[in-house]
């Protein structure tokens, strides 16, 4: 089984990428304290695994067709704006929420947006995949 304790799985639109864009993703401006915060925490060690709902509502849910109609542009969008990754992978569920137990949210482009990410990257130090205490 793969040691996942240090790997993050991280969303791009409003983490790395603007959401103004109005749907034409390879126009998305590049949130630069989010790509630093992503670059840090790749140079660190950890396992920096992006995922996006991008074209999952347009696809319906289509894995194959969101592959084919946005891999080539969303991953030569992060390469063209200096984004460190291990994994691009696509096919988030799009839904207006995500209540997670491993959740830290990003609340804005700056250092106090990304207040609570930290915390909870710290809070990683001396526990498993799942959480507990080693």
């Amino acid at each position: 089984m793969p040691d996942t304790s240090k790997r993050l799985i991280v969303d791009c639109d409003g983490v790395i990428a603007n959401k103004t864009h109005g749907g034409e993703y390879a126009k998305a401006e590049p949130l630069l304290h989010g790509i630093n915060q992503v670059n840090k925490l790749y140079d660190m060690g950890y396992e920096v695994v992006l995922y996006t709902a991008r074209y999952g509502d347009r696809e319906s849910g289509n894995i194959n067709r969101q592959y084919e109609r946005g891999f080539r542009e969303w991953t030569d969008w992060l390469e063209n704006n200096g984004v460190k990754y291990t994994h691009a992978w696509m096919g988030k569920p799009a839904g207006a929420i995500y209540i997670d137990d491993k959740a830290a949210r990003v609340r804005g482009d700056n250092e106090d947006g990304w207040d609570e990410v930290w915390k909870e990257v710290e809070a990683l130090d001396g526990k498993d995949r799942y959480g507990n205490p080693l």
